[in-house]
């Protein structure tokens, strides 16, 4: 509970410790005997709402104008400390009883900034009003991290230097979103930061990013403090510490790339050529229209067959014909639809294949196809992550009110398995990743694809982002898939409809890309073929094997901090109510598993994320709810229970740690945060809300009887 404020000083709280210790009270505020770590003027503009307000959207403007394409990418070193001003005052306690708000502030201009894009997409193509909610939930990040760290700082004398960072990290790992992103996307031009993803992900970018925005803060008011002449100090010990930290992983992100060097020039190559046609969304499948599609994606493969291309790359559904599954290989010579016409290379390429089922009940895919020089189909890959609101409608049969209502959103069926394409080369058998749109920016997808019994020594991303027009989202996508090649050390190519088509080497470096256009507003936008030497690489890389182990270990970091805070506040954590009560929500679960159809397997597999595609959507539909009603009735007897039970202060802490423990945690550690898990945010949520209202029904019950005494 955060203490009560005098103008922008913290006073006393409700429940001060019986007995501080010395960490918290050195940092107790002594404003009378301690020099001002800030200018006055600063300490002025930040005591108000408004100064703190502005600060917050300079931060959330500094983090923006990092990423792609304004590419300003050293604010990020520094973008988050105007935020930490705005939550911590001089003596590094809370400036604020709002820094939820404040944190709120600084994501919603972040991900305004980041995302701009949606609105256009939302105008264009779904007409949904949806953009202002969609980046306030993706600033949940920011405002998570702001009300931890000033409640773990109130009570602890742990750095902001060192604690800025693992909050960040946790919160990034147990946020997900519907367009993920991390901080680190903002170093992906920079390839000495980034090599330390192959061992964390994207994490322990953002990790270092943090951790010099910490040390910043922590080194900006210690020379506030000091007198003339001792200043020199501040850079001493924990700031140093931070720098030795972020010389020694770009220490080890030059020797890995000098490593991916010597690995790229012994590899075998394969001559790749990509396939940039620049055709609009709305010329897509329009008769008369996609037969000249089909000729211009002909005639460029002609032309890169002609210059030596042993692999022949087209976008996401880019060939303009329907394909029967399962996928009969190519057509007749003199078939319209034939894809190798004029030239015998291998060809990946996607298409919308068709399973029919009887009359007019049909499921559709997006397909990857790999065609061998035979035109025999050696591959196919259906994508397993489709577009929320653009590609399909969360349970759209059995909420069929909703595709009524906004029927622009297509249907497709996702895939549930990864799968990996053989290809020959020079007599040796190596094999390709096929990846679809923004697979290719979900970590956790791309363990999935590695643990393939013949992994990949080549990923091939094929994509279609003429939704977005020439904005900075082809960037930021491209930004995103960089971090696949250095999790996994192998090399990546990428064939985008209308850009940015690129070659990705195993260090994370872009040799070749094309343009981004906008066929809309660049009509006379020219088709654009790119061709290179791609190393096949055996996969490597650490972070395969381990995964998120290093956003784990931070996030446990942090919940043990947590309980420090609460032990040094002098209102322990009660481990057994929230231990107690995880049980009771698990329990719930497992009831509900029994008494209905769906069973416990399936209950678990929608609570954990893992295995849910591979059921049908109507017993996914069913065990969505059944679950969200198993919780809420459990979180209802619980906070009930908590309401009634005299307590000194209110088990607010214990009813979210142990909801948390029930969604959260057993994602994190045995699920899959593979993107669209919305639904772990959600149900959370919910769940919580359940919980805390029914502890004040359970106070006021208790109230109640405690007035109504026999005679």
């Amino acid at each position: 509970m955060l203490p009560r404020m005098s103008g922008s000083r913290p006073v006393a709280s409700e429940n001060p410790p019986a007995e501080p210790s010395p960490k918290s009270s050195a940092d107790a505020p002594q404003a009378s005997s301690r020099r001002s770590s800030l200018p006055a003027w600063l300490d002025r503009v930040l005591g108000t709402t408004w100064g703190r307000l502005l600060f917050s959207i300079l931060s959330g403007t500094l983090l923006f104008l990092a990423c792609a394409d304004f590419d300003i990418w050293p604010l990020a070193w520094i973008g988050m400390v105007p935020l930490l001003w705005v939550l911590l005052d001089g003596d590094g306690q809370p400036r604020t009883q709002q820094p939820f708000f404040y944190g709120m502030v600084a994501g919603m201009f972040a991900n305004g900034g980041g995302f701009y894009w949606i609105v256009g997409l939302l105008q264009r193509f779904g007409h949904l009003p949806l953009f202002l909610l969609l980046i306030a939930y993706q600033a949940l990040t920011f405002g998570l991290f702001a009300v931890i760290v000033c409640r773990l700082r109130m009570h602890l004398g742990v750095k902001v230097t060192w604690l800025a960072p693992l909050v960040w990290v946790a919160c990034e790992l147990c946020v997900p979103y519907v367009f993920p992103w991390y901080l680190s996307i903002t170093q992906a031009w920079v390839p000495t930061v980034i090599q330390i993803a192959d061992i964390t992900g994207p994490l322990g970018v953002s990790f270092l990013l943090v951790l010099s925005n910490g040390a910043l803060f922590d080194v900006l008011h210690a020379i506030g403090r000091a007198k003339p002449g001792r200043r020199l100090r501040a850079f001493l010990g924990t700031p140093l510490l931070a720098v030795g930290t972020i010389v020694l992983c770009l220490a080890y992100g030059t020797v890995r790339i000098h490593q991916v060097d010597e690995a790229r020039t012994r590899a075998e190559k394969l001559r790749v050529g990509v396939v940039q046609a620049n055709v609009g969304i709305h010329e897509k499948f329009v008769p008369g229209l996609r037969e000249q599609q089909h000729a211009l994606h002909l005639s460029l493969s002609q032309q890169l067959s002609s210059q030596g291309a042993d692999l022949i790359l087209w976008p996401e559904s880019s060939y303009p014909y329907a394909m029967p599954r399962p996928v009969p290989g190519d057509w007749p010579v003199g078939d319209r639809r034939k894809v190798q016409s004029g030239f015998q290379t291998p060809i990946v390429f996607g298409a919308l294949t068709v399973d029919r089922k009887g009359a007019g009940d049909y499921d559709m895919f997006n397909t990857a196809i790999m065609l061998d020089k035979e035109g025999k189909a050696v591959g196919t890959f259906d994508k397993n992550f489709l577009l929320i609101f653009g590609e399909y409608l969360p349970f759209a049969h059995e909420l069929d009110f909703l595709r009524r209502a906004i029927p622009e959103i297509s249907n497709f069926s996702r895939g549930t398995e990864t799968t990996t394409f053989p290809i020959d080369v020079r007599g040796k058998r190596y094999s390709l990743g096929p990846m679809i749109c923004y697979e290719d920016i979900i970590p956790a997808f791309g363990r999935r694809l590695f643990a393939d019994k013949n992994p990949p020594n080549l990923m091939v991303n094929i994509t279609n982002d003429a939704w977005f027009g020439a904005t900075s989202e082809p960037y930021e996508h491209l930004a995103l898939a960089v971090f696949r090649a250095v999790e996994h050390r192998v090399e990546l190519v990428r064939a985008v409809n209308t850009g940015v088509s690129a070659f990705v080497d195993a260090a994370g470096r872009i040799y070749e890309k094309g343009p981004s256009v906008d066929p809309q507003l660049q009509p006379d936008a020219k088709p654009v073929t790119l061709i290179a030497d791609m190393a096949l690489l055996p996969p490597g890389g650490l972070f395969q094997r381990i995964g998120e182990t290093f956003g784990f270990l931070c996030l446990c970091a942090v919940m043990l901090l947590g309980a420090l805070s609460r032990q040094r506040a002098g209102a322990p954590l009660r481990f057994g109510l929230l231990v107690g009560g995880s049980a009771v929500l698990h329990g719930s679960v497992l009831v509900g598993g029994l008494l209905f159809p769906s069973g416990v397997s399936a209950l678990y597999a929608v609570l954990l994320h893992r295995g849910e595609n591979a059921l049908p959507e109507a017993l996914v539909f069913a065990a969505s709810w059944q679950l969200l009603l198993m919780l809420s009735i459990a979180a209802l007897g619980l906070g009930i229970y908590c309401g009634r039970k005299p307590s000194k202060r209110p088990p607010t802490m214990e009813l979210i740690g142990a909801v948390c423990a029930t969604t959260v945690l057993p994602v994190t550690l045995l699920g899959r945060m593979e993107g669209n898990t919305g639904a772990v945010v959600i149900v959370s949520g919910l769940t919580v809300v359940v919980a805390l209202l029914a502890r004040r029904l359970g106070a006021k019950l208790r109230r109640g009887s405690a007035q109504v005494q026999p005679s």
